[in-house]
C-alpha cells in the first residue's frame, strides 16, 4: 500500500508568476548529444515487425486507424498523451508515447526523416509507415522538466532495503509518518530530517525524475505535482517510507584528476595516503602554473575512470557528487582550478570547473 499525501506549500514567493518562472527554470536537455526528441502512437498490423499475437488487424485497417487518430488530434492536440496510452501498440505507450531523446540515425530512416520536418509540438499530418506499422509522430522539445528530490527516510525492520539504523517495526514507522505529515513543510524539512531521518542528519539527495521516467506512477504523480520547495509524502519505498522535498536543480560541469591511495574507496592503488597527497600537490602545482596541461596530466596520472578522457566528467546535477566534491566545485567559476587537493573517500582530487554547455 502506498501512503500518499501532500504537505503544505513551503516556498515564500511574491506571486504565481514567480513560482512559474522558477518552475520553467527546471527544464534541461535530457541528452546533451541528442538531435531529436519525440513521441509516437504506433498502429501495428498482423505481420509487422515485433507485432504481438494480439495484433490481428490488416495493414489497410492499421493505416485507416492511424488516419482516424490524426484527425482526432487535429481537433485537440492535448489528447496526444492520453491517446498514446490507450491506443499505441508500442512499448512506449506506458510513457504516454514518449521515446525520449536520441541522436540522428538511431531510429529507422523513415521515422527520423519525418520528425526532422516537424516543428516542436507539431504532429504528423499523415501516417508514417515503417516496418513496425504506422506511426503518428509528435516532435518534442529536447528540454524537459526535471524534478530534483531530497528525502527524509523512515525505515523499518523487514523492509527490503532497510537502513542499518532502522530499529522500529513497520507499524511504528507508519505511526511516525502520520505524526510527521501533520507538521512537515519545506521550511522545517531540514529540522525534521535531523530529528527523525534514518538517513543521517542532512536531507538525502534522492535523484532526478522526469515525467516520462519508468518510476512507479504513484511516486511520479506525487513528485511531478510539486513546486520547488514543496513536500510530498509519506511515499512507500524499498527502504521503508520517505518524505521528499522538490529541490531547485543546478547543472554543473567539470573535470578532475584523482590520486587514490591504498584503502580508499574503489581503489587499486598501492601508494600510501601521504604519497597520494604529495603526488596530488605536485600535479596541482603544474596545472596552476599551466592550466592547459590539465587534460594531459589527467590522462597520465588520474586513477579515476574519466582519466582517459582528460578527466572530463561531463554535466551533472548538483548533489550527485560526494559532498566534499560538490562544496569545493561550487566555490569556483568556470575555468578555475581549486587551490588545494580535495580529499574524499576516493582519494585526492584536483578540480577544474567548466562551463555548462548552452
Amino acid at each position: 500500500m502506498l501512503l500518499l499525501c501532500f504537505a503544505a506549500g513551503c516556498q515564500n514567493v511574491s506571486s504565481q508568476e514567480a513560482m512559474q518562472q522558477e518552475r520553467n527554470d527546471q527544464f534541461f536537455k535530457a541528452d546533451p548529444n541528442a538531435d531529436f526528441a519525440g513521441s509516437h502512437i504506433l498502429v501495428a498490423y498482423k505481420g509487422a515487425q515485433r507485432a504481438g499475437e494480439q495484433i490481428t488487424r490488416s495493414k489497410e485497417e492499421a493505416e485507416a486507424k492511424a488516419r482516424q487518430l490524426i484527425d482526432l488530434l487535429k481537433s485537440d492536440p492535448s489528447k496526444f498523451e492520453e491517446t498514446a496510452r490507450n491506443e499505441s501498440d508500442g512499448p512506449s505507450a506506458a510513457q504516454a508515447g514518449s521515446l525520449g531523446a536520441w541522436t540522428k540515425g538511431r531510429m529507422v530512416p523513415e521515422f527520423d526523416a519525418a520528425i526532422e520536418l516537424l516543428e516542436v509540438g507539431e504532429i504528423t499530418s499523415e501516417p508514417v509507415e515503417t516496418g513496425f506499422g504506422y506511426h503518428v509522430i509528435r516532435r518534442d522539445s529536447l528540454a524537459v522538466e526535471h524534478f530534483g528530490m531530497e528525502g527524509l527516510v523512515i525505515g523499518y525492520k523487514g523492509a527490503p532495503r532497510a537502513p542499518a539504523t532502522a530499529s522500529r517495526s513497520q507499524q511504528e514507522a507508519q505511526a511516525l509518518c502520520q505524526e510527521i505529515k501533520s507538521t512537515i513543510n519545506g521550511q522545517n524539512f531540514a529540522d525534521m530530517v535531523k530529528e527523525h531521518s534514518d538517513g543521517g542528519d542532512q536531507p538525502i539527495f534522492m535523484g532526478v525524475l522526469t515525467k516520462n521516467d519508468p518510476a512507479p506512477p504513484e511516486i511520479l504523480q506525487a513528485v511531478t505535482g510539486l513546486e520547488v520547495g514543496q513536500v510530498a509524502g509519506p511515499l512507500e519505498m524499498p527502504f521503508g517510507y520517505a518524505f521528499v522535498r522538490r529541490t531547485r536543480l543546478e547543472q554543473r560541469a567539470g573535470a578532475h584528476i584523482l590520486i587514490a591511495y591504498q584503502g580508499a574507496m574503489r581503489s587499486q592503488a598501492t601508494r600510501s595516503k601521504e604519497e597520494a597527497l604529495q603526488k596530488a600537490n605536485d600535479i596541482l602545482a603544474q596545472v596552476q602554473q599551466n592550466p592547459s596541461l590539465f587534460a594531459e596530466l589527467a590522462k597520465q596520472n588520474s586513477d579515476g575512470p574519466s582519466g582517459p578522457n582528460g578527466g572530463d566528467l561531463g554535466v551533472w546535477f548538483k548533489g550527485k557528487m560526494v559532498s566534499e566534491f560538490d562544496e569545493a566545485l561550487g566555490q569556483l567559476q568556470p575555468g578555475e582550478i581549486y587551490p588545494q587537493a580535495v580529499e574524499t573517500a576516493f582519494g585526492y582530487h584536483i578540480l577544474l570547473r567548466k562551463a555548462v554547455p548552452e
